[in-house]
């Protein structure tokens, strides 16, 4: 249930953006797809978080810049920041312990940091057909805040209307002042360390992988002449499966979301739906890649591991370990079933290879 909170002056509004820091680093460094998406996730992961109910004006790339309009306390504001701070700090260490993909992105997304600002100030808008967004002095000046002085990665800054409103004492607190120039005009501001905030984490000891210590059902084995790190993100990213398996009627999976351990996809063969799960598996395999299903008939339980091996720069040793725990019906049939995934294999992997770079 939303809480009721009264209002402050019709032009009056607090302007709060969260913003996280180390973003275009990130971008400009790292793998494009797969940051945005870590992105897009940790800002869905800051509105879930939104306990005010803050109005979202915009969303600037790496930040959200929100507003309300209603009077809030210190106290109400710290549990916002808590609130979005410990969740994006969870997810973050929840991606670290479930991720496959060892890219730029992937492999740093755990070192991204955020911070909080806080204005308040006059309450102007625009508006452009039908789209009305916050307009005015009082929108720049937060968003010249977002250059600042403070020598932290992570922080929550009070511009000084926006302390004097809350009543606070910067010392009793907590909060630092700095001042800097801004064109012509000096602007006081606040910070505090958001280390106060943080709550602990569950931690995980070790990533829930397989380790790979028995021996598979059978193997298929090629080599093939794409790079290692192009082969690795044809295979483990949904949207490029049909490029390469031509058995596919239709793939369906969350495009919001980069593949880890624990994603779920299901693919369509004909009118047969079969759902897998993405799982985690430890090898000595360059890359590795694994997935799992309950849904292959007469089988208990199917599992594929993909191991990649890098041969040169533009080869890769591809081998796939089949494990199939056949009923007892299949165990009839064993040496068909085993020829029929043989023979899939065999040809998904020719087409891998096949993969016109352009589409990808």
């Amino acid at each position: 249930m939303k809480k009721n909170y009264p209002a402050i002056k019709n032009d009056q509004a607090f302007y709060f953006i969260p913003d996280i820091s180390g973003f275009s680093q990130f971008v400009e460094n790292t793998a494009i797809e797969h940051s945005i998406h870590i992105i897009s996730e940790l800002l869905e992961i800051l509105l879930d978080n939104n306990v005010l109910d803050m109005k979202l004006a915009e969303v600037e790339g790496d930040a959200l810049f929100m507003y309300s309009q209603r009077i809030l306390s210190f106290s109400e504001v710290e549990n916002q920041v808590t609130a979005m701070l410990n969740g994006f700090r969870e997810h973050l260490h929840k991606y670290e312990h479930q991720r496959i993909c060892d890219c730029g992105a992937c492999s740093t997304a755990i070192n991204l940091r955020i911070k909080f600002l806080m204005h308040k100030g006059r309450f102007d808008f625009i508006r452009v057909k039908d789209i009305r967004k916050p307009y005015g002095q009082d929108v720049n000046r937060i968003h010249r805040l977002l250059k600042n002085d403070v020598p932290l990665d992570e922080y929550l800054l009070f511009s000084s209307p926006t302390l004097n409103y809350l009543n606070l004492d910067p010392e009793i607190s907590g909060f630092k002042k700095i001042e800097s120039k801004y064109d012509i005009h000096i602007l006081p501001y606040y910070y505090k360390d958001l280390n106060t905030y943080k709550t602990p984490i569950k931690k995980e000891s070790e990533k829930n992988n397989i380790l790979i210590d028995e021996k598979a059902d059978f193997i298929i084995e090629r080599d093939i002449q794409i790079p290692i790190e192009r082969a690795f993100e044809l295979i483990s990213n949904f949207k490029y499966r049909q490029l390469w398996d031509s058995s596919l009627t239709a793939i369906t999976f969350d495009e919001t979301q980069v593949n880890r351990s624990g994603s779920n996809h299901t693919c369509i063969i004909g009118s047969q739906k079969m759902k897998f799960e993405t799982v985690g598996i430890d090898s000595e395999a360059d890359l590795s890649y694994g997935e799992s299903t309950s849904n292959l008939p007469m089988a208990n339980n199917y599992r594929f591991y993909i191991l990649l091996d890098k041969l040169d720069h533009n080869s890769t040793r591809v081998k796939v370990l089949n494990y199939v725990n056949l009923n007892w019906m299949g165990k009839i049939i064993r040496k068909s079933i085993y020829n029929k995934l043989g023979t899939r294999w065999n040809d998904k992997l020719r087409k891998l290879e096949e993969v016109d770079v352009h589409s990808f």
